[in-house]
């Protein structure tokens, strides 16, 4: 009885043993989601490299301080509801917000692209991060409380402009990969930047640097072989965002 006891376990041992492999092979052989893609995976650019296209902020007390201070006080005093509008339609970083430029809806008519777009801005971000934090400027309406933004406070420095530099390399990431919208795509580059002093969360200074360095590094973003796979590889897609509604293509107001 003791020995028909101990062939029994015996077998119900070799089956769950046999249970569990078929268990773990079932599973390896499970497809492993795989990694989004990130078309600018090993692009490196080098902060310091840019540390000279930005250049210094005025110094405190100086002219060109001045001149900055002069330029926010005017706007201050003379910007309309409409301006104010329009610079919070600039307040996320957002490559949908270049749709009218290109005349097409890029979020729906070329998500991959736009989706790759933000992996390379994800670079572009980090640099004009490491440079803010080194040259550390305050906010103008830190040091001048007579300043009353328009938009939402920030708690970040204010050279270079985080929206501004945003604004300027995506314009000229997408014009080379839209030659046939360069100017429209251009101009709400430039427009994404100056919103930021309409409404006083950065001085002028502030905004023509971060210009300078968004056209920079975008320079050396399109020179990478990371960006011109990524180029060949959107072509498909771009060329459908080039239809532009039956109506044409719309006027760029800002």
């Amino acid at each position: 009885m003791l020995r028909r006891d101990q062939s029994r376990q015996e077998r119900l041992t070799t089956v769950a043993t046999a249970l569990t492999l078929v268990v773990c092979i079932g599973s390896s052989l499970r497809p492993v989601a795989a990694a989004p893609d990130d078309p600018a995976l090993g692009l490196a650019l080098n902060g310091a490299k840019y540390r000279v296209v930005l250049g210094l902020p005025p110094a405190a007390g100086s002219r060109a301080e001045f001149d900055d201070l002069a330029i926010l006080r005017w706007i201050q005093r003379s910007r309309s509801p409409e301006s104010i509008v329009s610079s919070w339609s600039y307040l996320d970083r957002n490559p949908g917000r270049f749709s009218a430029a290109i005349g097409s809806d890029f979020l729906k008519g070329a998500p991959a692209v736009a989706h790759g777009l933000l992996a390379f801005m994800k670079r572009i971000d980090a640099v004009k991060d490491e440079l803010k934090d080194q040259i550390a400027r305050p906010r103008p309406y830190v040091s001048h409380p007579d300043l009353r933004p328009c938009l939402p406070l920030e708690s970040t420095w204010s050279f270079p402009s985080g929206h501004a530099t945003w604004y300027a390399a995506a314009a000229q990431l997408l014009a080379d990969l839209l030659p046939e919208r360069r100017q429209r795509l251009l101009q709400v580059g430039l427009q994404g930047g100056f919103a930021r002093s309409t409404c006083g969360v950065h001085y002028p200074s502030d905004v023509l640097a971060s210009q300078r360095l968004g056209e920079a590094i975008s320079r050396d973003v399109i020179a990478s072989p990371q960006w011109q796979r990524f180029k060949e590889q959107s072509r498909p897609a771009l060329q459908s965002l080039l239809t532009p509604a039956p109506a044409g293509l719309p006027v760029l107001i800002d």
